[in-house]
């Protein structure tokens, strides 16, 4: 995905920064960072970068559709690469390790509560949390 090339296509300013912090989520592959986790790793590479900056970067490419954002039940939000096949997730409370709950999955969840309650369609942007095989 190139985040820059589509921040320009939007007609958004493109500076050093988020150069640096969409170079960082695209070599991420499918990662799930917190804005602190983000935040440390843009600073390794440049100390120029506020915490703000980072915010402000993510909120643009979240509204143009780029990058989800997750909930997590007493924790940050965790952002991540958009894509049709990874809009749920379960986190290990304990390890803290984040899998990807597939899209057929996701669909049966979403029929089962729309039969129940009547919606049209549902919508989530939380993360399903537990305890993984590993740590049990």
């Amino acid at each position: 995905m190139n985040l820059i090339g589509e921040i320009k296509k939007k007609g958004h300013r493109v500076t050093k920064s988020r150069e640096l912090i969409c170079e960082i989520l695209e070599n991420s592959g499918h990662a799930h960072f917190t804005v602190d986790e983000l935040y440390k790793k843009v600073t390794k590479k440049s100390s120029e970068v506020d915490l703000a900056t980072v915010y402000r970067t993510l909120e643009l490419l979240g509204q143009i559709g780029l990058i989800a954002h997750l909930h997590q039940a007493h924790g940050s939000g965790i952002y991540f690469l958009r894509n049709e096949e990874n809009i749920m997730h379960l986190i290990c409370m304990s390890c803290e390790r984040i899998i990807d709950i597939s899209f057929e999955t996701f669909t049966k969840i979403n029929k089962l509560l729309m039969k129940e309650t009547k919606f049209k369609s549902i919508n989530n942007n939380f993360i399903y949390s537990g305890i993984c095989e590993n740590c049990k």
